[in-house]
């Protein structure tokens, strides 16, 4: 019985308590805004807002982020002593439709840091904001700084110079002023705050980059530490001179109580005053690591701002620098800053031409054929003579008479006549003739011609150009003969040991000078009793006395023929010498060594041949070779070997890792800035298609699978010959 009328009582007293809440909220207008504002103010990331949708009530929109956190201290809103006579009036009125969908979106809106400059009494206001705004200031975004002023400052107005007035005859009551401006304005719009005076410099370089590291959403009271007073509690405090940065965080914990911290502070150093407030609110100290002092710099007795600033390490490191008490001064630490930020963007655009040019380099040499557009950037900028110059083939003299200079052009010139008499031109006389090899478009002739009429002379350009037909070689031009050491990795119990050094002494030592080659043999496989190498080698070097011959043996090492490449690279001492490495199946004529010369220039180009790989076995019986060896249905040419190859000496010295094939060093030396690999079908340099023996005792297992896919790429090649022969 009394278990039900205590039921019937509390379901009595549920009711009740309803309809009185529901009657309030009706009648209520105001809080059912504010309990909208709270919704808004206390929700959860990715959550969607509260909206009142009451069509019969006015309705109060909520801001983006509620500001009602630092207006719990009324006396904020009354005490009339603080209050900036430029009181802020509020944004324009914000719409629904404006109002981010999520919390994620409004913290995106946010800017990284706002900055407030407090005037100083050291000199003329107007002028050390004039320092500020035509220094570092410039480089702040608009609406992301401001100027707080007293009353009683003479300092300039303009539209360009946020300047806000505020009430308070000591630094500690405009620093509270400027505080309570911030909280009431900017504390919804910013990330960070840095709170510092006008003789202050401030890279913002640095700046944007050390808060861009750092979250708002914790607490962060940063600046140059120093210890407090004596207290029953030490307090580290931040100096406002090289200036203080606080968090947002740090921010809304200090407006709910910035008047109460403004009160007693009128006898205390204002940065003291102001971290007393934030230990008692948010319980934080300024930050006290050496770090910190160095980039909220302020200056020491024995710092000075004279001199090159540029080689003053705590004026290009630091993010602020205090005091800087001429404005000379200023100007001059902005011109250093401004130098910087200068050669940074330089070195930025130099590495990136170069890793472009590397990019470039990469994708054009990918591929059988390549792509010479890439190789010379753009189009339109590879059309200019820096990148392709002109050469001049013919000037107008009395000696030479065109037509027998160069017969082959007679079609240009005949072109280049009838354009002009077209131009109803009668007797052009051609004065010179230029001519270039574009890449992309063909051959380019630039032809000046002079007309002679009533003793005026006007001159007169046609340009010609002629697309690229099939090409051919007509002929090979000598150099100078500089000496070519060959160097070629050899196995001593090689079967074709004797058959190379007959190649050798026909192609090179019969036609060469003794000063103009010389062998470099890097000898694998030698055994205790064997000296086969010494005893074949012995007649040619009785037979050449002049001739340089010189052999490396390597004992206790398998056949490795990048290994070799290594070993002989390393016995050639002198940087500017001539190297070609030569595979002991090659054959080589005679012109091989000029080859080898005109299409090697040092610090520029290397030289990689494409050899031809022959099919019959039977087809190359001497050790020369002949015009008939090459021919059609008789082998094919070998793109991807890359076994013979020639360079200097100074440019592979730093190239190491060749791993197993020359294929490696000509991607590495393609790669270089200012460096080509030239690689064209070479007539002179022929394989003949020889047994070979990849199962040798003396060959590691890597040289075993180089040997295998060699066989297999020429069994391949042979294969498909024969199926065209076949159709």
């Amino acid at each position: 019985m009394a278990a039900g009328k205590l039921t019937s009582f509390l379901v009595g007293l549920l009711v009740g308590v309803t309809i009185s809440v529901t009657l309030l909220i009706i009648g209520s207008p105001h809080l059912l805004s504010t309990i909208v504002l709270y919704n808004n103010s206390v929700r959860e990331p990715n959550s969607q807002p509260t909206v009142n949708n009451n069509k019969g009530l006015p309705v109060t929109q909520p801001r983006t982020l509620a500001r009602d956190s630092f207006l719990i201290d009324r006396s904020l809103k009354e005490d009339s002593t603080d209050t900036p006579q430029n009181k802020y009036q509020g944004d324009a009125p914000i719409k629904v439709s404006d109002i981010p969908n999520f919390v994620s979106q409004e913290l995106d809106l946010r800017r990284t840091v706002f900055v407030g400059v407090l005037t100083s009494w050291s000199v003329p206001s107007s002028t050390q904001q004039m320092g500020v705004m035509k220094t570092w200031g410039a480089e702040i975004e608009d609406g992301t700084m401001t100027f707080y002023a007293g009353m009683e400052e003479s300092i300039e107005e303009d539209e360009s110079v946020p300047v806000q007035r505020v009430t308070g005859t000591t630094m500690g009551q405009k620093m509270y002023s400027a505080l309570r401006h911030m909280c009431h304005v900017h504390l919804d719009k910013f990330k960070f705050f840095l709170l510092t005076v006008d003789n202050t410099y401030v890279n913002v370089n640095n700046l944007t980059l050390l808060l861009d590291g750092l979250q708002s959403s914790e607490v962060i009271y940063m600046g140059s530490s120093k210890r407090g007073p004596a207290d029953p509690t030490p307090v580290q405090y931040c100096e406002l001179g090289p200036g203080v940065v606080l968090s947002r965080k740090a921010m809304q914990g200090l407006c709910t109580h910035v008047t109460s911290c403004a009160k007693p502070s009128a006898n205390q150093d204002p940065a003291y005053s102001l971290a007393l407030c934030l230990q008692m609110t948010i319980a934080t100290n300024c930050t006290t690591s050496g770090e910190s002092k160095r980039l909220f710099h302020k200056l020491w007795v024995s710092e000075d701002l004279d001199g090159d600033l540029d080689q003053k390490k705590f004026v290009t490191s630091s993010v602020t620098l205090h005091p800087v008490g001429r404005l000379e001064t200023m100007f001059r630490l902005h011109q250093s800053y401004l130098s910087r930020r200068i050669l940074d963007k330089l070195q930025n655009h130099k590495d990136l031409a170069d890793r472009i040019h590397h990019l470039n380099r990469l994708i054009a040499t990918t591929g059988p054929h390549g792509d010479v557009k890439l190789l010379l950037g753009d189009q339109e900028n590879s059309k200019s003579s820096d990148v392709v110059p002109w050469q001049l083939i013919y000037e107008d003299s009395e000696e030479e008479d065109f037509a027998n200079v160069l017969r082959s052009l007679d079609d240009v010139v005949q072109l280049s006549v009838e354009a002009l008499r077209a131009e109803a031109i009668i007797e052009p006389k051609l004065k010179a003739l230029f001519q270039r090899y574009h890449p992309v478009t063909g051959i380019e002739y630039r032809l000046e011609y002079e007309e002679s009429e009533d003793d005026s002379a006007a001159s007169h350009i046609v340009d010609v150009q002629k697309p690229y037909g099939n090409l051919f070689t007509v002929s090979a031009t000598v150099g100078h003969k500089e000496r070519v050491n060959f160097i070629v990795p050899v196995l001593e119990n090689s079967q074709h040991l004797e058959e190379f050094l007959q190649m050798f002494e026909s192609s090179c030592l019969t036609v060469s000078g003794a000063n103009e080659v010389a062998l470099i043999l890097v000898n694998f496989g030698v055994t205790k009793q064997g000296n086969r190498l010494h005893q074949v080698l012995s007649p040619y070097e009785k037979k050449y006395a002049d001739f340089s011959f010189k052999v490396i043996n390597v004992k206790s090492e398998s056949f490795s023929y990048a290994r070799g490449i290594e070993i002989g690279l390393q016995a050639a001492s002198d940087p500017d010498s001539l190297l070609c490495v030569l595979d002991t199946h090659a054959i080589i004529s005679p012109d091989f060594m000029n080859k080898c010369r005109l299409n090697t220039q040092r610090g520029r180009q290397a030289y990689f041949p494409i050899p031809y790989q022959q099919f019959d076995l039977s087809a190359t019986k001497a050790f020369s070779l002949a015009e008939e060896d090459i021919a059609p249905g008789m082998g094919f040419w070998w793109e991807k070997n890359f076994d013979t190859f020639c360079v200097y000496k100074s440019d592979v010295q730093n190239v190491e890792d060749l791993q197993l094939s020359g294929k490696n060093l000509s991607g590495k030396l393609t790669v270089r800035k200012s460096f080509s690999v030239f690689r064209v079908p070479e007539q002179g340099l022929l394989l003949p298609q020889r047994d070979r023996h990849c199962s040798s005792k003396f060959m590691t297992f890597d040289q075993t699978d180089i040997c295998l896919q060699k066989q297999k790429e020429i069994l391949t090649m042979q294969r498909h010959f024969s199926n065209l022969t076949e159709r």
